[in-house]
């Protein structure tokens, strides 16, 4: 005896269509969920005060090739009795050339933290991030950065790994659909972060300070020297003389700029590791605080740096 309701046969389009819907369904839902719990304001606010923090690095290397050309110039003015000012900058550009060399490894590795910012913020807006190739080829030109004065490497091997692994990690990221998840991985490289911006912090005291020492020491010579001439030249002394004071001012400047940008470093961080530990804590109160005051620092910074160059 047959029952009086009898099942519809199911089509296989009507499963195949079926089977299309609960999949779209569960993957916006499962978009939701990972996009809804990260603290994607957070992120953006790191990111953009570290693009702003990059940016503020490169006026130093610009300025410590010219610090070393005016030191060279300054030293040849004193020594030389036929001195010819066109020359001797011919001269002083030859034997800085190894700076030269240096600030743009240093630019490269500046440009990686700039894209890690870039790749963040890209990320935290649902934007879908860039990378640029010219990047992949750091760790050779890395490794060959020493410390001023020595031959120490800036950045010894262990420390050039980390950073090898996030520039690989960059060029991978961009085919990533999880959004949430590829932030996480970023903020993983931890290691990495700290790892470049204490050389380009370590390049700025280091480096950079000392070729300002050399060109501030250099200037105070010539000062003193100009009084003995004030007699016979006062014009063409006291000009010379005001515009080296002027010159000495500016390096003083220059000089307190490297303390904010290392305060500014500490800040980067210090957000950094309450970012990754506070992800998926919306408004943690130590996150807010630490990247205000991060903020504040790269304000500080940016404002140092338009009177300073």
């Amino acid at each position: 005896m047959s029952s009086g309701f009898q099942t519809a046969p199911v089509k296989k389009d009507g499963t195949k269509h079926l089977c299309f819907v609960l999949c779209f369904i569960a993957f916006l839902l499962g978009t939701t969920f990972l996009s809804g719990c990260a603290n994607l304001s957070a992120v953006r606010t790191y990111a953009d005060e570290t693009k702003k923090l990059s940016a503020a690095f490169e006026p130093m290397l610009a300025g410590s090739t010219s610090s070393c050309v005016e030191k060279f110039k300054l030293k040849k003015m004193l020594t030389s009795r036929n001195f010819d000012a066109a020359a001797a900058e011919q001269t002083a550009r030859l034997l800085c050339g190894p700076i030269d060399e240096n600030n743009k490894i240093m630019s490269d590795t500046n440009s990686l933290l700039e894209q890690y910012a870039d790749t963040l913020a890209a990320l935290a807006n649902d934007t879908l991030p860039s990378y640029r190739k010219e990047l992949g080829g750091i760790q050779n030109s890395l490794s060959k950065v020493k410390r001023s004065g020595t031959q120490e490497s800036l950045i010894d091997e262990k420390k050039l790994a980390s950073i090898v692994s996030l520039t690989d990690f960059l060029s991978r990221v961009v085919t990533q659909r999880m959004q949430k998840a590829a932030i996480r991985d970023l903020l993983n490289h931890e290691e990495a972060i700290i790892n470049i911006t204490d050389a380009l912090k370590d390049y700025a005291t280091l480096n950079y300070r000392s070729w300002l020492k050399d060109e501030k020491r250099e200037i105070i010579v010539l000062r003193k020297s100009l009084k003995d001439t004030a007699k016979t030249e006062p014009l063409a002394s006291n000009y010379l003389d005001t515009l080296l004071l002027t010159e000495e001012k500016q390096i003083e400047a220059r000089d307190k700029l490297v303390d904010t940008f290392v305060n500014a470093v500490d800040k980067l961080q210090k957000s950094h590791s309450e970012l990754l530990k506070n992800f998926n804590t919306i408004d943690a109160k130590d996150l807010v605080t630490q990247l205000i005051d991060y903020k504040n620092e790269v304000s500080k910074l940016r404002k140092q740096m338009s009177e300073a160059f």
